[in-house]
């Protein structure tokens, strides 16, 4: 699994917004053999579609007469015949309706199956769903949501949890479904919060906790915004400091001080009306962060080279800005995220490309 779309769904905030975004006789199989026996029914289905092409185009140059088994599949004849029927004794008396409905069947214990998954089985296949597109990324939050009551002090589960929410939060975002959207950011919160609480050596805990609670800013007060940013950055360094080679942490805290570095002029004064000592923090402390997580993942990650190029922008460094967008505008689009990524950087490239 690649590292950038394990991780692709970083952060927005204060002030602005700091994002912080499975009949009887089936037995029931483990996910991954269900899978197995799924390609091979598949596989077998159209080996019969074939038999059938096959023995409809016999059976139009035959002028022999066959004999009636209602219980077989019936097949008319290219010739209008009614009578010629096809028999698939080499099936078993099977016919393809029947084959269909042992594929739909095992398909609904493919589906059950996930509720009832060990957690190192349903972890491995939710990482490798966020790894995907918009489809997975919500196939993952359905199965994390059917599986919930049966991990309910499971640390691990639970910030998967947050981030599926937060993932699924950004495509209906993208769809206009923002009441939506506003109630999966919250649920994401609260999921990363009761993982924190269970245990608080947990990197990806204090890293979604830091995401989500930063999300929720553009439903909150800028008093309460100012207020969660000083949170933001203690979970963001906590998660730095118990996994400090994971490049989502450094562009996280990177994405915290450009978004001080952005506070407006009100912002400012209301944080030192309200903190004695008020968040600062300077583009070129953004710009180190950044540069860090590409470092340790180099030429992958959209956002954190469109972050870069914003830092360059606001050092007026244009020509440098230019080359870091048109990086990132080269990698390919996969998510919600990644679109609204991309329309951002083509805005910049239309303003300062020379």
């Amino acid at each position: 699994m690649s590292f950038f779309r394990q991780h692709a769904a970083i952060i927005s905030g204060i002030g602005t917004t700091v994002i912080f975004g499975a009949g009887a006789t089936i037995l029931y199989f483990r996910l991954a053999q269900v899978a197995r026996e799924l390609e091979r029914l598949g596989a077998t289905v159209a080996s019969l579609k074939a038999d059938f092409a096959e023995l409809r185009e016999r059976l139009s140059t035959s002028s022999g007469r066959r004999r009636k088994n209602p219980s077989f599949y019936s097949l008319a004849t290219s010739s209008g015949d009614d009578d010629e029927e096809v028999y698939l004794d080499a099936y078993g008396g099977s016919d393809l309706e029947s084959l269909k409905e042992v594929a739909a069947e095992l398909q609904d214990n493919l589906n059950r199956t996930a509720g009832n998954l060990s957690g190192d089985d349903i972890f491995t296949r939710i990482d490798r769903l966020f790894d995907g597109e918009n489809a997975d990324q919500e196939e993952a939050y359905r199965l994390l949501l059917k599986s919930k009551a049966r991990h309910p002090t499971d640390v691990e589960f639970l910030w998967r949890l947050s981030k599926a929410c937060y993932l699924v939060s950004r495509i209906e975002g993208l769809r206009g479904n923002d009441e939506r959207k506003k109630e999966l950011l919250y649920m994401a919160r609260d999921n990363a919060s009761d993982a924190l609480k269970l245990n608080d050596s947990c990197g990806n805990a204090h890293k979604w906790y830091a995401i989500t609670l930063g999300s929720v800013g553009d439903y909150e007060s800028t008093q309460n915004k100012i207020k969660n940013g000083f949170d933001i950055k203690k979970h963001i360094e906590k998660a730095i400091e118990l996994s400090p080679g994971d490049p989502s942490n450094h562009h996280m805290l990177g994405r915290w001080c450009f978004s001080v570095y952005m506070l407006s002029w009100i912002e400012r004064n209301l944080a030192a009306t309200l903190f004695a000592t008020p968040p600062t923090a300077s583009v070129d402390d953004a710009l180190k962060e950044f540069l860090e997580a590409e470092r340790l993942n180099p030429g992958r990650w959209k956002e954190n080279m469109l972050f870069i190029a914003k830092s360059y922008i606001e050092k007026r460094k244009y020509s440098e800005a230019t080359e870091w967008l048109e990086k990132a505008e080269r990698i390919e689009v996969k998510s919600a995220d990644d679109e609204e990524h991309q329309f951002e950087i083509q805005q910049l490239l239309a303003k300062y490309r020379r």
